[in-house]
């Protein structure tokens, strides 16, 4: 079984990075997936903060995978 997957994902989290530089798109764990919205949103960030892409990132956008609609912004 795959760690994420972007079709059965609840949360699928927008990086936008500094001019110069590809946006990132990340997908929640597919064992979070019955987990509350905040949860799933605070180990997106957890997991992010310790990733290499905090020094190129300016904005992060949480979006209802299903949906599309924007839940959450958090600017660096």
């Amino acid at each position: 079984m795959p760690i994420f997957d972007k079709h059965t994902a609840r949360i699928k989290l927008v990086i936008l990075t500094k001019p110069g530089e590809k946006n990132i798109t990340w997908y929640s764990l597919e064992k979070e997936k019955n987990k509350p919205e905040k949860s799933i949103i605070d180990g997106m960030i957890k997991r992010f903060e310790r990733s290499s892409y905090t020094k190129i990132a300016q904005v992060l956008q949480f979006y209802d995978n299903k949906s599309n609609q924007l839940i959450a912004v958090l600017k660096g």
